[in-house]
């Protein structure tokens, strides 16, 4: 990235407040209220500062770094920026994202790595459990893929589960998916996906509002969710918990008057709880692809139809290999449960789901099966 654009007063100064420790989402908000520019907010005394929700020891930091005395933290994200597909995008940048600067927290300061020009294509949200079953990440990773095959971007957390998920599905397609981080970009979290971080960052975009070396925090993650919503034209929800962070991503996107989407399923399925509460609410039942399209009336020339998987046919089974299929579905279930729900003997149905496996008609994850 070519720094010399913080050489102009401005953006020096947004840089610099953006990045002043205790200045979140809500302050930014207050200043924007009051039509003050950045270089204005460090003109102002202690009392004015206070007025806008900044507390002394933000003000304290604030009057010790002015913009012409940046703090070690601005300086390394310069130098930071210097490198290679490395950005620093403020309000004032052509490349700052036009859907997302409507909503009103918008964050003064994007550090991007990868594409910059990605986070000006349509984008939709994929968002759900960390903790999803094995058909909920089916699920992530599937409808990932065949939106990225429609022309859209995918954006998620790159948090464990269906974040993660949806990232592979799209990368699956060759298409770009865009990572929002609850931390710096330096500091990767979860460290697991590291690799993944790297990939995405081939063809798409790592994002942070967070200091580079800014570590993980509960409190990171609505601000964080905030963005992916804001950044999209609509948030799906694969699987989700009543008190799961997803339902904080779905509120949001509400705000921004953008779309919600959520794929039901089981009821006693508690991953899909949230799912069905957002349904409840208005947000839109669907269970293919096709229904996104046709609620954000999206077209794209490279869309291609679902291909539907041809269905079991259960005519051919034995009848004690129909009966593992009446016991068995999408969800998964573990050895103890498929014994209950079969009573065939432990032996047998070991054999049976060997076969069943084999066959690519069940798939095993940390002791469950479940139908693919």
């Amino acid at each position: 990235m070519d720094i010399s654009v913080f050489n102009h007063p401005t953006s020096k100064a947004w840089l610099n407040l953006s990045l002043v420790p205790g200045i979140g989402p809500k302050a930014m908000q207050r200043i924007c209220e009051a039509n003050l520019t950045a270089p204005q907010v460090y003109e102002l005394d202690a009392k004015q500062l206070s007025t806008l929700g900044i507390t002394p020891k933000s003000i304290s930091f604030l009057k010790q770094y002015p913009p012409h005395t940046p703090s070690k933290e601005v300086e390394a994200a310069l130098i930071w920026a210097q490198h290679a597909n490395h950005h620093l995008l403020t309000w004032l940048d052509d490349d700052y994202p036009a859907r997302l600067k409507q909503i009103a927290s918008a964050p003064p300061l994007l550090m991007v790595k990868g594409r910059v020009e990605v986070l000006q294509f349509e984008q939709l949200a994929v968002v759900g459990s960390r903790h999803p079953t094995q058909a909920g990440m089916a699920q992530a990773y599937e409808f990932a893929e065949q939106l990225t095959n429609m022309g859209l971007a995918i954006t998620s957390g790159l948090a464990k589960g269906i974040d993660a998920c949806a990232h592979q599905g799209a990368l699956q397609a060759g298409g770009v998916t865009l990572a929002v981080l609850g931390s710096g970009l330096q500091k990767i979290y979860p460290r697991q996906h590291v690799a993944l971080a790297e990939q995405i960052c081939e063809n798409g975009a790592l994002i942070s509002e967070f200091g580079l070396n800014t570590g993980a925090h509960p409190g990171h993650f609505p601000r964080r969710n905030r963005i992916v919503s804001g950044l999209s034209m609509g948030t799906l929800v694969i699987e989700a918990t009543l008190k799961s962070g997803s339902l904080i991503t779905a509120r949001q996107a509400l705000e921004q008057n953008r779309e919600v989407f959520a794929i039901p399923g089981p009821i006693k399925n508690p991953q899909k709880s949230g799912c069905h509460h957002l349904i409840r609410q208005g947000a839109t039942l669907v269970e293919s692809v096709e229904h996104i399209a046709q609620e954000l009336r999206w077209q794209h020339e490279s869309v291609q139809p679902v291909q539907q998987k041809p269905a079991l046919i259960t005519v051919e089974m034995s009848p004690t290999e129909q009966t593992l299929m009446k016991a068995l579905d999408y969800e998964g279930a573990n050895l103890d449960e498929l014994v209950r729900r079969t009573q065939l003997p432990v032996a047998q149905l070991n054999v049976l789901l060997m076969d069943f496996e084999l066959s690519g008609v069940v798939r095993q994850q940390q002791g469950d099966y479940s139908l693919i």
